[in-house]
């Protein structure tokens, strides 16, 4: 058996046990990335397992030899710790083994978006999967709320709201279910962000099977209820390269005081037109944009300028992708067709990479005020390779700064105005990070200044 260093659990091993333990969707996590491309290596004929072993490990330490944009790796002596793990490989016993070698590898490095993805790693637990309950939980202070429901879903038939909190899943504790990751040497903010994950994969369950769940609605003892969760009839983002298809979430609406809001989880292409048409739709008729990027796991970047042209007026910088040799300007271009009245962002410890580049940007351009808490901190724009033992490797390209030189990875997007939901808005289904920002847009007021 490979012994690993607790520096190892930080990033990927650790999750990688979890999914095996729960089955969780492994490309969620893939996807908190700003995608640049994807590259592929070509296989030539067969090879055994132990040369499969061999040709992975080599691909890894090479490919961040040649990328790393810092050719002095911060002070870390690589070709060190290429003759600290090579030897490691012919003791591997199978590909499970190998990719928690070469997960221990890169966590030397200390930075996200350095991952091996196993094809391994998408064991069942006995929670079902592949249905869609309807339910957005949010974990807070040891407790997990219902802060969306989804209409026309199972949990609406089944009468869950907004406020609820979850008591346990087929009778399973929340406590029992996040203790693995409470346990955990990830940083807290890394822990938030893989609980919420986890508890909003399993809170869906399975097509046409029963769902056992207990809640405490507010101010009244725990009910028990039963959901058949539905087919996930959400769209299909397409898959890119061998990132796979993903759910979209795409919503927007309009307020009774014409301020229009809009939230998506995933910046893909499919989604792009349809965000052009609601921000050049709003011109003449909202009062302002609300852009909701909570629980937005990032995705191509180049949608950031995108967005950026339909709300600036002149060329701005959303920040700089810093490689070995040179660097790459992310840049928004003012559309013929714009809107140029108040944007507020809202932001929380979900919101990862091409939602924290768009963020920030816009933050520093002083074009948007950023509501909520701080971001994760993982912005590295990555590519993906299939290696020949199966697995994914997903390495970093460069170093991104604002255009301010801010550092987003490892510290977050922080906004302009912090806002920490209590329990007791979470209990009431006040959504204070939205009320706030519409204050703002409608007074250029802070509301919960009035009550201090």
């Amino acid at each position: 058996m490979i012994k690993i260093s607790k520096n190892a659990l930080q990033n990927g091993v650790f999750l990688r046990q979890m999914f095996r333990k729960f089955k969780l969707n492994v490309h969620k996590l893939v996807l908190g990335v700003t995608l640049v491309s994807l590259q592929l290596v070509p296989l030539e004929g067969y090879l055994s397992r132990g040369e499969a072993f061999e040709q992975s490990f080599d691909i890894v330490w090479t490919t961040v030899q040649e990328s790393y944009w810092d050719s002095s790796f911060g002070g870390l002596d690589w070709m060190a710790i290429r003759e600290q793990y090579r030897p490691k490989v012919a003791k591997a016993k199978n590909r499970r083994e190998l990719s928690i070698l070469l997960q221990s590898m890169l966590n030397e490095l200390e930075l996200s978006h350095f991952n091996i993805v196993s094809s391994s790693s998408q064991s069942l637990d006995k929670f079902p999967r592949g249905g869609y309950s309807g339910i957005t939980l949010k974990y807070v202070d040891g407790q997990a709320y219902v802060v969306r429901i989804a209409p026309d879903s199972a949990a609406a038939e089944a009468g869950i709201a907004v406020g609820w909190r979850l008591k346990s899943i087929h009778r399973r504790s929340v406590k029992r279910l996040v203790t693995p990751f409470r346990r955990s040497v990830l940083p807290e903010k890394r822990k938030q962000f893989h609980i919420d994950m986890y508890l909003n994969e399993v809170i869906q369950g399975g097509v046409n099977k029963r769902l056992r769940s207990d809640w405490y609605p507010p101010q009244k003892r725990a009910l028990k209820t039963y959901m058949v969760p539905r087919y996930d009839a959400r769209e299909l983002s397409g898959s890119v390269g061998l990132v796979p298809s993903q759910r979209i979430e795409y919503e927007e609406c309009y307020d009774e005081n014409d301020v229009l809001y809009i939230r998506f989880n995933f910046f893909v292409p499919s989604l792009m037109d349809t965000i052009r048409e609601s921000i050049i739709g709003a011109r003449g008729r909202a009062r302002g944009i609300i852009i909701d990027l909570r629980s937005n796991v990032g995705g191509l970047a180049i949608m950031a300028s995108g967005i950026t042209g339909l709300l600036v007026d002149e060329k701005t910088t959303l920040g700089k992708l810093f490689l070995r040799n040179g660097y790459i300007s992310y840049q928004g271009y003012p559309q013929r067709e714009r809107y140029s009245g108040p944007v507020a962002i809202l932001i929380d410890s979900g919101s990862v990479s091409t939602s924290e580049m768009l963020a920030a940007g816009l933050q520093e351009a002083g074009r948007v005020r950023v509501f909520g808490q701080t971001s994760l901190g993982e912005s590295l724009p990555s590519l993906f390779k299939r290696l020949p033992s199966g697995d994914l490797f997903q390495f970093a390209v460069g170093d991104y700064l604002t255009p301010e030189g801010f550092r987003i990875e490892k510290q977050g997007v922080i906004p302009d105005q912090l806002i920490a939901p209590s329990k007791e808005d979470l209990e009431a289904g006040v959504d204070v990070t939205l009320q706030q920002a519409k204050s703002w847009i409608l007074n250029g007021e802070n509301i919960l200044d009035e009550s201090a």
